[in-house]
């Protein structure tokens, strides 16, 4: 991928990166746009780097035994009036009507969908399914500050679980539950369980994922946290409601998973910030390696990097190759605001003598390589 093909323009925002709050830096690197208050567009970077997150969620949600569905954002408000929920959740359920006069309402949570679809397709004795799916999801927040933290549009995994017995449904619960504090420490982070209300979900027992944080709005031990997802043992609240049964006419156990993805992406922007912007790590980041080259317009210097980009390709890294006639200073300093792990310099010195300038986005730590050893360096 060459810089000069990215969603790329940072100039209105010139300040210094220590005065900017996270969501204006993000902005600043192109991570995201800033539609209206509380709704947010992922831009081309930013959206490499969610994407990340959603790949540790997925191997994981996978490795527990669910399938990845797709439902659909629009939701039929009769299925709500089934449950009791559409007037329950109250002003927070964001409504529309149809030009012939049928009320809709725009996904908050799935269970009434994830039901009717196990309901409709999925009948044996012996039940144990496991749906998961990521999507938009949408609540009209009365406050949005916060940024991405707190929005009326969001990204969120959203899992549904359904067992003939309990004990199925108690497995099946433990399982998300494990799945949950793998990504997380995949992702770098430590998550606090706690016991919660189920709220307007309902059912029986629940239980929410903190990290602390300064974005959050909770109290988790003594320190503010933010709730990154949470986890439902519903017991039989939807299936009595909807008449979900097994082949035997028993009421199915559900439970239903949350991990909020926008939310733990802007948390791990929230972490890998620093005074030139953003730095990425293996499991969150832009780009592997940005190739900086220095003069792009010189022709020896193209097929070096050209060259260079290949080998780092091979070796499995995402490259993101800087072919943008612009000035030495801005370049190096664009490629340490974006999150990517590792920057690599192509310039008439390091053609002269045979060696790149390598460093690490993290920790700043530089050294003079032959191609070869850059590879090396890239994929440790």
């Amino acid at each position: 991928m060459k810089f000069s093909q990215q969603f790329f323009a940072n100039s209105f925002f010139e300040q210094d990166n220590t005065r900017l709050e996270l969501t204006d830096l993000a902005r600043k690197a192109c991570l995201v746009h800033q539609d209206a208050a509380g709704l947010y567009s992922w831009m081309s970077l930013g959206l490499r780097a969610q994407r990340r997150v959603e790949s540790v969620v997925r191997e994981e949600m996978e490795r527990a035994g669910f399938c990845e569905i797709q439902m659909s954002l629009l939701q039929d408000a009769d299925l709500w009036r089934q449950t009791g929920r559409l007037d329950a959740y109250g002003d927070e359920l964001m409504r529309l009507t149809s030009r012939s006069g049928r009320l809709f309402c725009l996904g908050a949570t799935c269970e009434e969908l994830a039901t009717q679809m196990v309901r409709t397709h999925y009948n044996r004795t012996d039940m144990s399914l496991g749906l998961y799916q990521f999507g938009n999801k949408y609540r009209d927040e009365l406050r949005t500050r916060g940024g991405l933290a707190r929005a009326k549009e969001f990204i969120m995994k959203d899992g549904y679980s359904f067992n003939a017995t309990e004990d199925g449904a108690r497995a099946a619960y433990e399982a998300v539950r494990e799945a949950y504090l793998r990504i997380f420490r995949r992702l770098g982070l430590d998550a606090i369980v706690k016991s919660s209300d189920n709220g307007e979900i309902g059912g029986q027992s629940s239980e929410e994922f903190h990290v602390v944080s300064e974005l959050g709005e909770d109290e988790t031990d003594g320190q503010t946290s933010l709730e990154c997802a949470h986890i439902f043992d519903l017991g039989d609240r939807y299936s009595k409601a909807m008449g979900l049964v097994n082949a035997k006419g028993k009421f199915v156990r559900m439970g239903c998973f949350g991990v909020g993805i926008s939310r733990l992406a802007m948390l791990l922007l929230s972490r890998q910030r620093d005074e030139r912007g953003f730095w990425g790590s293996e499991s969150f980041n832009t780009f592997d390696v940005v190739l900086t080259v220095i003069d792009w317009e010189r022709q020896e210097r193209q097929e070096a990097a050209e060259t260079l980009r290949r080998e780092l390709q091979a070796a499995g890294l995402s490259v993101l190759m800087d072919d943008r006639l612009a000035q030495a200073g801005k370049k190096l300093a664009d490629a340490e605001l974006i999150a990517c792990r590792q920057r690599v310099v192509v310039s008439g010195k390091a053609l002269a003598s045979g060696r790149f300038e390598w460093m690490d986005r993290r920790t700043f730590a530089r050294r003079d390589a032959s191609a070869a050893e850059i590879v090396t360096l890239c994929a440790r």
